[in-house]
């Protein structure tokens, strides 16, 4: 059961970075790729998410009941939570420090998601901080 649920949240976990890398490099969100080159991101989000999900059904039989090995819906509804959340918070954090020099020219970015496409995360919290405070 233990080696399942690891598995599982592997599974989901490479395949939500992947699905991030992919949209990140599709929509031009600069400061949330891995890789700098859109095309190299977006094929590593591909590879990642293909191969995590071929691994996990061709490693071995993975259709059993909740009854035996399975997980519960309600067990797989909270690793599968867990390990997207886990994803979202490795790629903000990876990309802010592969991309740490990205938008050091500028204090004022676009609001919103669009500032990922001029800085990295940390620097638009930041920003966005610094600028709420001084309404204050």
């Amino acid at each position: 059961m233990i080696s399942f649920v690891v598995d599982y949240f592997l599974l989901v976990f490479i395949s939500a970075c992947g699905v991030l890398q992919m949209v990140a490099a599709y929509k031009g969100l600069q400061g949330l790729l891995f890789l700098r080159n859109r095309y190299s991101a977006f094929g590593l989000g591909l590879a990642a998410t293909t191969l995590s999900f071929v691994w996990f059904f061709v490693s071995e039989p993975r259709n059993s009941p909740d009854t035996a090995e399975g997980l519960t819906g309600n067990e797989q509804f909270g690793f599968f939570c867990l390990a997207a959340g886990c994803a979202t918070v490795f790629t903000l954090l990876l990309s802010s420090l592969r991309n740490r020099d990205l938008g050091t020219g500028s204090d004022r970015f676009q609001p919103g998601l669009d500032a990922l496409r001029e800085t990295n995360y940390l620097r638009a919290l930041l920003s966005t901080l610094k600028s709420k405070r001084k309404r204050w």
